[in-house]
């Protein structure tokens, strides 16, 4: 009987706070209207001040839905989470995967799993970019929010190092290629996924809090 009715609460808390965190995703997202080509944004410039603030300007506001996928995959990675979670727990009847260690294991890969892809395809680029007197290296901006701030980084760098290697009389100028991380991670729907399956490991989480209550009672 109480397992029954904790099952209940947990379907009716994993529901209300889909509905509460896909509308917060979609509010940093920009409030678009359209999910076809992400037109009649209500709220595209509404967050741009957060970008002022250390940390949290690195993530928010992230780019505006602009195409279906941003507005289909949070609501895959919410459920998605849910249920790797629940899988995971009852085939190897342990609950580590339902604590704290779930969202920052996931952190940790999302940020490694898209700097590699990231290293990937601009690699490509500054590999086509270096000749016999130019030689790229990539470099990854992870201090500025902004492209621009990214460029205008790597420009004063890559000056430093012409200059370097003019009074050195190199025959091959080393040159940094700008990666700005953060810039591409806000609009990636990659990012909207991993952000909907954190919002579904806390339904799991608290579910857990509630069990141990319980048993606890």
């Amino acid at each position: 009987m109480h397992h029954e009715k904790l099952d209940r609460k947990f379907f009716a808390v994993t529901i209300i706070w889909f509905v509460i965190s896909y509308l917060i995703l979609w509010f940093i997202g920009g409030a678009c209207l359209n999910p076809i080509n992400g037109s009649a944004c209500l709220a595209q410039d509404a967050l741009l001040g957060a970008r002022s603030v250390p940390v949290l300007g690195l993530l928010f506001p992230f780019d505006a839905w602009v195409s279906l996928m941003y507005f289909v995959l949070p609501i895959i990675g919410y459920f998605f989470a849910i249920f790797i979670i629940s899988w995971w727990n009852k085939e190897f009847e342990t609950k580590e995967a339902s604590t704290v260690a779930f969202p920052i294991i996931l952190i940790v890969l999302v940020l490694a799993a898209f700097m590699m892809n990231l290293a990937f395809y601009n690699g490509e680029a500054a590999s086509m970019n270096s000749n016999n007197g130019v030689k790229y290296t990539l470099y990854f901006c992870l201090g500025e929010a902004e492209r621009s701030q990214c460029n205008d980084t790597v420009y004063r760098i890559n000056n430093e190092l012409y200059a370097q290697a003019q009074s050195r009389e190199l025959t091959t100028v080393p040159q940094n290629f700008p990666v700005a991380f953060w810039p591409e991670l806000r609009k990636s729907v990659f990012f909207i996924f991993a952000l909907g399956a954190l919002f579904g490991w806390v339904p799991v989480f608290v579910r857990n809090l509630m069990s141990k209550k319980e048993k606890s009672d």
